[in-house]
């Protein structure tokens, strides 16, 4: 114990960070895990499928209310160029959000006069975004800072806080609850957020004291409003096929979809943690021109994502009769090509960090705005027939395309940062696992005899692997 404490204590604040931030996203989705049983036993997948319905929404209008100014590329620009004031530029951000989401909600509450539509919420639903739009930016900046400058306690002290948070209120009102279960967890997880995001933003006020800075917004907004046709695009790719679910075939399977995404993008939990490490560590050596260290890194951290990845599509059924009663395992084949999606996703990151760097804000929005049209022509044409195992595949196809023209984009930008073929190969590998995944499903032996191989395989080469991760760490050092 004592050496590995010693070990802890000795390593850089980067590592520690990385780490910690991986720890913290990962027990976050394991209490999601939990508690997603509890939920989908005690509301109806139609109930459910508020929930995700609500989730959907918030993605494509927070663009609007947001101006994509909450996205890492573009908050991890402005801490690289702010060096110096950081604080002024995250609390000058703050008075820009609130600013657009004021405008945002006035022009739909005059939409919902004038249509006499309800945007496919509630009233009540419309109020609590509202309010959500207005504080959670706060908690978002102060956490992208955090990351970015390897400050690791607080960050995952609040990280856990908030959600430990949200989930005990979400079990307590659905359980005592007799209706409107899925208004009722919505609020739960909206008020466990405000928590910490309302002292936030109080905080970088009081630090930043530049709630009004019309030079600095004119600078961000010069980078930022180009990128918003692709932050439109890329949250309608993400969500348009639950809304589409819902609208073509009904609520109930939106909620089945919505379990099946949870399963499906466990991965993204690890990768969402170590992007945030990576990004500094890339935009620091193309201000070095250092790639060697880099390549390295991403082709090791890449290999054991794609690896994990494997293994959740293995485990995938198992996983679902865990988190749910039968009305959802018909789910499961949806859920390799959503895995697939979270690999591919990975990848998104990796090129588009290199393009948000030489802010190539146009080639950045024509690839998604290109991925994003072909995936609603895709939903119009698979959802009808198969519903969201079409959904699943009509995401894959489309994010795919959508990576292609990012890998393009980077080659166009620098082509000495990364080991392209070896990337391409991995890439490849894992798409032809979720091709031949279907047939898995039939055997388990089949797919404990895989799994079992990939275990063994990692424990005969632990040291290799052991070494790899220490070099990684003294990577982020």
């Amino acid at each position: 114990m004592k050496k590995y404490i010693s070990l802890w204590k000795n390593l850089p604040d980067s590592a520690k960070s990385s780490i910690l931030f991986v720890f913290s996203t990962f027990l976050l989705k394991a209490i999601s895990f939990l508690t997603t049983p509890v939920f989908t036993r005690i509301m109806e997948p139609s109930q459910y499928g508020i929930v995700t319905n609500y989730n959907s929404w918030v993605s494509i209008i927070e663009v609007f209310a947001l101006l994509g100014l909450t996205s890492a590329g573009v908050l991890n620009v402005g801490l690289n160029d702010y060096r110096t004031s950081r604080n002024r530029y995250l609390s000058s951000l703050l008075g820009l959000t609130n600013i657009a989401t004021l405008l945002t909600f006035a022009v739909l509450l005059l939409l919902r006069l004038l249509l006499d539509s309800g945007f496919w919420l509630s009233d009540e639903l419309l109020m609590i975004m509202f309010v959500h739009f207005l504080f959670h930016p706060a908690q978002i900046f102060w956490m992208t800072k955090q990351r970015y400058e390897f400050h690791y306690k607080a960050s995952t002290a609040v990280t856990i806080g908030s959600v430990l948070i949200s989930q005990l209120l979400s079990v307590i009102l659905v359980m005592s609850a007799q209706n409107n279960l899925g208004n009722i967890r919505v609020l739960a997880n909206e008020l466990g957020t405000l928590l910490f995001a309302v002292p936030l933003y109080i905080l970088l006020l009081a630090r930043g004291r530049a709630y009004i800075n019309l030079p600095l917004w004119k600078s961000v907004l010069s980078f930022a409003l180009p990128l918003i046709p692709h932050y439109l695009a890329q949250h309608i790719m993400s969500s348009s096929d639950r809304i589409m679910i819902t609208e073509l075939i009904g609520m109930a399977d939106t909620g089945i979809y919505g379990v099946v995404a949870n399963v499906g993008t466990i991965a993204m939990v690890f990768w969402s943690a170590i992007n945030a490490s990576i990004v500094p560590i890339t935009f620091e050596s193309i201000n070095r021109n250092e790639f060697v260290k880099l390549k390295k890194t991403i082709n090791s951290i890449l290999t054991g994502y794609g690896i994990a990845c494997a293994g959740i599509i293995l485990i995938a059924p198992e996983v679902l009769n865990i988190l749910a009663p039968k009305e959802y395992h018909d789910g499961v084949y949806a859920i390799p090509p959503l895995v697939a999606v979270s690999f591919l996703n990975a990848l998104y990151n990796v090129y588009a960090n290199v393009e948000f760097y030489y802010k190539k804000s146009s080639t950045i929005a024509s690839s998604t705005i290109t991925a994003t049209l072909l995936n609603l022509i895709l939903n119009f044409l698979l959802i009808p027939r198969y519903s969201y195992t079409g959904a699943a595949y009509a995401t894959l196809i489309s994010n795919a395309v959508l990576i292609w023209m990012h890998y393009c984009g980077y080659r166009k930008c620098n082509n000495k940062i990364y080991n392209d073929r070896y990337i391409g190969v991995l890439t490849v590998s894992i798409l032809a696992f979720v091709c031949i995944s279907n047939v898995l499903y039939i055997s388990l032996i089949l797919r404990i005899f895989i799994a079992a191989s990939i275990l063994i395989g990692c424990l005969v080469n632990y040291k290799k692997i052991l070494k790899i991760l220490r070099s990684i760490l003294k990577e982020w050092a």
